[in-house]
């Protein structure tokens, strides 16, 4: 099998504290940084398409749903009281 080039860039920011440790913990296992965060982005990633699979995205929406009703009406209720 044919090894893809390495040939896009993507550029994130990160405090000094998160590079601070992406730096130290790769110099731990003796890799380099990049490596490091490509590894951690594409197991990461594989993560995410499990949990997609499984419905949780979905899950956590509908949560997130019923959770700012909730917060809308508990507004609307000490609304109607107060007034």
């Amino acid at each position: 099998m044919k090894k893809e080039k390495r040939n896009n860039k993507l550029e994130i920011l990160l405090t000094d504290t998160e590079l601070k440790q992406l730096e130290e913990f790769a110099k731990k296992i003796n890799i380099p940084k990049s490596t490091l965060a490509r590894n951690l982005i594409f197991s990461g990633l594989k993560d995410a398409e499990l949990l997609h699979k499984l419905g949780f995205f979905k899950i956590a929406e509908i949560i997130l749903r019923i959770q700012n009703e909730a917060l809308r009406e508990e507004k609307q209720i000490k609304e109607l009281i107060t007034n």
